[in-house]
């Protein structure tokens, strides 16, 4: 499986300097693609040992469960010496006497103890400085179903509200509804891009194109690009026709995907109110299968697989296989694929998916020159070094550079978007 990429404590994010890294300062630029969207540095005067706490806060402000995003600043510290190095890592720095009390924002960390003195055995913090980071953004490329079930025959309309008392409307009203809600929520964080089955201008007669697919995808996955998706797709109040030709759309995704860069992290969330048409008597359910099932084994692509209103047997042993072929079947419900009967369930079970798509894996740079007193915090809440994943808090993936957060580390993360992590060094 393709390995998960992260948030970024790094170069790119996050540039602890002489005391406790490598020594040398780094640069940080905003971008889209996961890197940081600025430093602040809340104290740059030297520290008296003991005095205060070193933390580098991951905050990543989409909230990575649909909160509302800002942007941070960009800047760089300008790493020359030992001691001048908090003095020129921002204007705003004062400079001070290396023998008086050093001031810092930073938390207490009061599972250290009584602040140390110079020449002591007990660690003391590092500078301290704050930085805000975006996570390395997954793609995440929506395989929408827009066959005319979806559209406005009396017999294919839904509940949007869960309520029986408020007129039924259709599926694909719904649906972009939960598109729009979760582009917009996960703008910063995920890399979306769209592709059609069938094409968009299908009719519903086999000869006119109902079970035709345009070559590619509809909208290429790439940084802020809700907008885009929106755009690419059909109204909410389009008159979606055609067949279902599901291997057609599956085929696509996965040409698409194949050929991106084999590094990033790439998903299929594939949504159907059917199986493949009878009509289309050239979509070979047996195809589709291999194609999920080679994304997943082959190229470490996963597809989930979200169900609208299914109720025929034959749909469900359709979804239910290729949910499972895909490699991320749902854990929490009777079937395999996300079962959804209304625009609420479908907009949770949308919510859920992209949340697992968000990685916990982060990189740390530059490498604590004394790991043994690295620490993680998340949320005030400090998490332990741990052997494997089975247990909750991190582990490094690959020393010293990278950390997997665990468990209910991972969870929290995913729930607050910030990860605190702190360098110590003894005192010399």
């Amino acid at each position: 499986m393709t390995p998960q990429l992260a948030p970024r404590l790094s170069a790119m994010s996050c540039a602890f300097l002489l005391a406790c890294g490598n020594g040398v300062g780094a640069e940080d630029s905003a971008s889209a693609s996961g890197t940081s969207t600025g430093t602040s540095i809340t104290s740059a005067s030297a520290t008296t040992p003991g005095q205060a706490t070193s933390s580098a806060s991951a905050d990543d402000t989409s909230n990575l469960t649909g909160g509302a995003s800002h942007d941070g600043s960009s800047g760089h510290p300008d790493d020359t010496s030992a001691a001048t190095s908090a003095n020129t890592a921002t204007s705003d720095a004062t400079t001070e006497d290396h023998t008086s009390p050093a001031s810092s924002s930073a938390p207490d960390d009061t599972s250290r103890g009584e602040a140390s003195t110079v020449g002591s055995d007990d660690p003391m913090p590092c500078q301290v400085e704050t930085t805000e980071v975006l996570p390395v953004p997954p793609t995440v490329l929506f395989l929408l179903d827009k066959s005319g079930s979806m559209g406005d025959l009396p017999e294919y309309l839904w509940d949007h509200d869960n309520n029986e008392q408020t007129p039924k409307v259709t599926r694909w009203s719904s649906l972009h509804a939960v598109v729009e809600s979760m582009v917009t929520k996960f703008n910063k964080t995920v890399n979306f891009g769209a592709k059609l089955y069938p094409k968009i201008d299908a009719t519903p007669y086999k000869m006119t194109g109902a079970c035709d697919v345009d070559p590619g995808v509809e909208v290429e996955a790439a940084p802020l690009n809700g907008a885009n998706v929106l755009a690419g797709i059909p109204p909410a109040d389009f008159d979606v026709l055609g067949g279902t030709p599901m291997e057609g759309g599956i085929k696509e995704a996965f040409n698409y995907l194949t050929a991106l860069d084999p590094n990033d992290q790439r998903f299929i969330l594939m949504i159907a109110d059917g199986d493949i048409s009878k009509t289309c008597e050239d979509q070979d359910f047996f195809e589709a299968f291999y194609y999920v099932e080679s994304a997943w084994q082959d190229h470490g692509i996963a597809t989930y697989v979200v169900g609208i209103a299914i109720d025929d047997p034959n749909s469900k042993m359709q979804l239910t296989t290729l949910a499972d072929g895909g490699g991320k079947p749902n854990m929490n419900g009777p079937f395999p694929y996300y079962s959804t009967q209304n625009q609420i369930e479908l907009e949770d079970a949308l919510q859920q998916i992209v949340d697992d798509t968000l990685s916990c894996t982060i990189a740390v740079d530059p490498e604590p020159t004394q790991p043994d007193l690295f620490e993680v915090w998340i949320d005030d809440q400090q998490f332990p070094a741990v052997a494997d994943c089975a247990d909750d808090g991190w582990m490094w993936t690959n020393p010293h550079t990278e950390i997997q957060l665990c468990g209910e580390a991972c969870t929290q993360l995913k729930k607050t978007g910030k990860v605190e992590a702190r360098y110590y060094c003894i005192a010399m």
